[in-house]
């Protein structure tokens, strides 16, 4: 049998698999590559050349994956082998998928994903206006000419600060203007840059990937829908002495009973509901991994005494977005003083008695509160946990993203 060998550049988002026969024979079959309309992927098997166009999500490491999972299964491999780094000289062997840095900036995927939804459209109208929420503060517009396939505008709106962050490209790509406004109606804002009553607007909600559930069946005989998803409160805390310095975290109980109202979840029963169980602390990035691992120790224990379940499909854990996050907490330590994140993860045990209620509830989960909502939950969680926190029921690539912006900033000012 095969094997799959999959090279991820370290330099680019480019990743190029071969399969390698018995013989030591090697042949490339497929390259994914992010391209500024979306994910490209070529296929080269059996002598047929397949090429299709994916729209980005943020989970994009999940996405890739898939993707490669797909083809293994395909040409069933006997195992699958992954490398990452440059060339022959550097690369290492790796024991899971790694990706560069490109794949997770989330402004060039939010960016490709909306240029990919106003190219996709087969509306008849002069002006394509295609715009995506990418994530529950990050919004993307692209602005084309039904003929062309280059862009007339893009713009990107941030969300992620008291005042949001607006960026406008041009046709050839270039920032040519970047500001702080509030706007209200995103969708208003870019509709009124275009000089043209002959506009179509192609909107996607929200493209996050929604988790698949593993299949149980319980003693009695029911099917249940389980799945678990992480979410993280974000907070900064400046210390010029102690750099490992911890949140606490009380009346955790009180807080998940607020969040499960807050997205209109049920407590979890013997046939549905959901579960929440939240870190004891907000913790230093270099310890969110056992954070994260006391979490699923619980949740593991949990399901197995519930349902008898070995396995489970974790979502919302990026090792390599944490260890991106690492290396920018240590950029942003500056003599004395360090703005350390903290970071406190939650954990939503989703069960449901079909596929329809478990894509509603993680939904909800992904979507996060109603803007009033979160209004509400900010003042609680200020009262009642840490007034630290800044960020809540985020992704860590979110994180990431904020702490992008931070550090921009920061190098903006000297």
């Amino acid at each position: 049998m095969s094997i799959l060998e999959v090279y991820s550049l370290q330099n680019k988002p480019i990743i190029s698999c071969s399969l390698i026969d018995d013989n030591g024979n090697e042949k490339e079959i497929l390259i994914i590559s992010l391209e500024d309309n979306g994910i490209h992927v070529y296929k080269n098997i059996e002598e047929k050349d397949n090429h299709y166009i994916l729209p980005p999500i943020p989970q994009i490491d999940l996405l890739i994956k898939e993707v490669i999972d797909e083809v293994a299964e395909e040409l069933n491999v006997k195992s699958i082998v992954f490398k990452f780094g440059n060339n022959e000289e550097d690369e290492e062997q790796t024991d899971k998928l790694i990706l560069s840095e490109e794949w997770y900036n989330a402004e060039k995927l939010a960016l490709a994903a909306s240029k990919h939804t106003a190219l996709l459209s087969d509306i008849d109208s002069k002006i394509i206006l295609g715009i995506v929420k990418f994530s529950s503060f990050l919004y993307a517009a692209t602005i084309l000419r039904k003929e062309d396939t280059f862009p007339l505008m893009q713009v990107v709106l941030k969300m992620d600060s008291e005042i949001p962050v607006l960026k406008i490209y041009n046709e050839m790509g270039q920032l040519v203007e970047e500001r702080r406004e509030k706007i209200d109606n995103f969708e208003n804002y870019v509709r009124s840059l275009i000089n043209s009553d002959e506009v179509a607007i192609v909107y996607k909600e929200s493209l996050e990937e929604i988790p698949s559930p593993i299949e149980v069946t319980t003693n009695k005989g029911d099917k249940l829908y389980v799945g678990v998803i992480f979410k993280y409160f974000i907070g900064f805390l400046p210390s010029s002495t102690i750099k490992d310095r911890e949140i606490s975290i009380h009346n955790r109980k009180k807080l998940a009973k607020m969040l499960r109202a807050l997205l209109y979840l049920d407590k979890m029963s013997k046939n549905s509901g959901t579960e929440i169980i939240i870190g004891r602390k907000g913790v230093p990035l270099t310890k969110l991994k056992e954070q994260i691992n006391l979490i699923k120790n619980r949740v593991e224990s949990m399901l197995h005494k519930l349902y008898n379940l070995n396995e489970i499909n974790y979502y919302g854990i990026n090792e390599s977005v944490i260890d991106e996050l690492i290396k920018y907490d240590e950029e942003l330590s500056d003599g004395d003083l360090s703005l350390g994140i903290r970071v406190l993860p939650v954990a939503f045990i989703v069960t449901a008695s079909n596929k329809q209620e478990f894509d509603n509830q993680m939904n909800r989960i992904l979507n996060g509160p109603t803007s009033d909502g979160y209004d509400i939950l900010d003042e609680y969680v200020r009262r009642n946990v840490s007034s630290y926190f800044i960020g809540y029921l985020m992704s860590l690539e979110e994180a990431l993203i904020i702490y992008g912006d931070i550090i921009n900033e920061m190098n903006n000012n000297g």
